[in-house]
């Protein structure tokens, strides 16, 4: 009871040493590091404020976690925003890059694994007997045999030589008393340094085409941000255009009373000029919901938090996003050097090199080696006594397996994969070239349209002039001047749709020709994933 209560109290002292903090592994600290009291929490709206801003230290932020580790809204938006702003907070936080980045680390975690394959996985195996067989005594028979035989009428004599046998009987019992009750031996399981050479190689091709898959996102990212700040711009000049209208509409309005006073209009004119009102409101209203909706996926692009205003600088948006981008600087090598289609195809290529060589390495054996015990049940007599140490006898297993035919048809097959890849590659550069090739015909056919909506609008503005000329020289009625304003705004908010097609073709070849890659997407960053 004594030696219980003395356990029960060293488990009792030890308990708050083993659950102190400063024994445990976290992130700030090392293991052992002396315990400190714990510290005031932080205000949670101070929390915001604490990442580091990565323009600030470096122009070009990693984003091989980007929106991993960083809370939604954590990277503060500056205001009024342009778009480089935009393309900043969301190459930092934006949604829309977790999934490829945390692939990322997975596949360099698979790299690791295929490094711990060096060395071998150690099993124990063992195995306990509840109940063994006997050995044969063979001393007991002949033991017995020999008291009776030399029987004397000396009681002392007899007591002697039963003691005797009977020792000897004890004697030859010794390997029943003395056998172990288990069987323990340790191996490893197939074991082949040169697979695992080329696995680890195979796994690191893995990670790079994990990492050119997220640079992918990240300019199919880049171009979706880009094409609603392009939206954004032409929704905000056409919301003054529908102010325009409205104001126009009121003009009328007023003319068509003035004139329902004078006795020369009728009261159906009024109300159809009221409508008119209504209408261009409407429009207003509509643009200023398109506006909203843009405004929600420029925030999901950028990881912010919907509730959170934020304002744009859409002044000239075309130019922000567009640059001085000239597509006639695109050549077919810069096409190929920046097409992501192409470039994981080169790393699929190498992998599948690997394969070849894999297959042929399928000829070689696996080894696996371990040591093992004497099994218990052997009852064979052997020189050294197995029931204590050492009792371990090393072993080394070669598995040769003779499945050549299938592993030789596995090599045949290796390259006719190898072969379809090289087919791919070249409609992969094909397929490049005729999407390139689409877009430019698709600029060149919006620039058309532009020129044509420049000419539309043009003459609309000589109608106009020609209608006020008319009323100042009483040839025509107001009606005709409105009715001369009215087309002209439809012809400006039709050319802004065309040149807004426009811009959205020019951004599609500029993402095609890799100018978004060169211009956010830089070799540092590239080499930091």
């Amino acid at each position: 009871m004594t030696v219980a209560l003395a356990c029960l109290l060293g488990l009792c002292l030890a308990m708050p040493a083993m659950a102190a903090p400063g024994d445990r592994y976290t992130k700030d600290k090392a293991k052992g590091a002396t315990t400190q009291p714990a510290p005031t929490p932080a205000p949670v709206a101070k929390a915001a404020s604490q990442p580091a801003d990565p323009a600030s230290d470096d122009p070009a932020p990693s984003f091989s976690k980007a929106a991993g580790a960083l809370a939604l809204g954590s990277t503060t938006l500056r205001s009024p925003a342009d778009f480089d702003e935009c393309v900043r907070v969301a190459l930092a936080q934006s949604p829309l890059l977790t999934k490829s980045a945390i692939e990322i680390e997975s596949k360099r975690l698979d790299v690791g694994d295929a490094y711990s394959q060096y060395i071998p996985t150690i099993v124990m195996s063992t195995t306990f007997y509840m109940r063994l067989p006997e050995y044969k005594n063979t001393v007991a028979n002949t033991a017995y045999a020999s008291v009776f035989e030399n029987a004397s009428s000396n009681p002392t004599q007899n007591l002697s030589n039963a003691i005797t046998a009977s020792n000897a009987v004890y004697a030859g019992n010794s390997s029943n008393r003395n056998r172990k009750k288990y069987d323990l031996s340790f191996s490893t399981g197939a074991w082949n340094p040169l697979l695992t050479a080329f696995d680890v190689q195979a796994k690191k091709e893995m990670a790079n085409i994990a990492v050119l898959s997220h640079l992918k996102v990240i300019d199919g990212g880049l171009k979706r941000l880009g094409v609603t700040y392009l939206q954004l711009g032409m929704v905000e000049t056409m919301i003054g255009m529908a102010k325009e209208k409205e104001e126009l509409a009121q003009k009328n309005l007023e003319y068509v009373k003035t004139r329902a006073g004078l006795g020369q209009g009728a009261q159906l004119d009024v109300r159809i000029a009221e409508t008119k009102i209504n209408m261009a409101r409407t429009e207003a209203e509509k643009m200023r919901t398109t506006k909203s909706v843009l405004l929600d996926e420029m925030k999901f692009i950028m990881g912010i938090p919907f509730v959170q205003k934020i304002e744009l600088s859409l002044k000239d948006a075309p130019r922000q996003v567009l640059e001085d981008f000239n597509p006639a600087g695109v050549t077919d090598e810069k096409l190929k050097k920046h097409s992501f289609a192409l470039r994981i195809h080169e790393y699929e290529k190498a992998l599948q090199k690997k394969n070849i060589a894999l297959s042929y390495i399928h000829f070689l054996p696996t080894f696996s080696f371990g040591f093992t015990s004497v099994s218990t049940l052997n009852n064979t007599s052997y020189k050294d006594d197995t029931s204590t140490l050492p009792f371990m006898y090393p072993n080394l297993t070669l598995n040769f397996p003779f499945d050549w035919w299938t592993k030789g048809r596995d090599v045949s097959r290796q390259y006719k994969k190898m072969t379809q890849l090289s087919v791919e590659g070249r409609n992969q550069e094909f397929t490049l070239m005729s999407t390139f090739q689409q877009a430019l015909a698709k600029l060149r056919a919006a620039t058309s349209e532009v020129k044509f909506a420049e000419s539309s609008l043009e003459l609309q503005k000589l109608t106009v002039q020609q209608a006020q000329f008319r009323f100042d020289s009483g040839q025509a009625e107001y009606d005709a001047i409105v009715k001369a304003m009215g087309d002209y705004l439809d012809s400006k908010q039709n050319m802004l749709v065309k040149q807004y097609d426009r811009d959205s073709a020019m951004l599609e070849v500029r993402s095609i020709s890799g100018d978004f890659q060169d211009r956010y997407i830089n070799a540092t960053m590239i080499d930091s994933l």
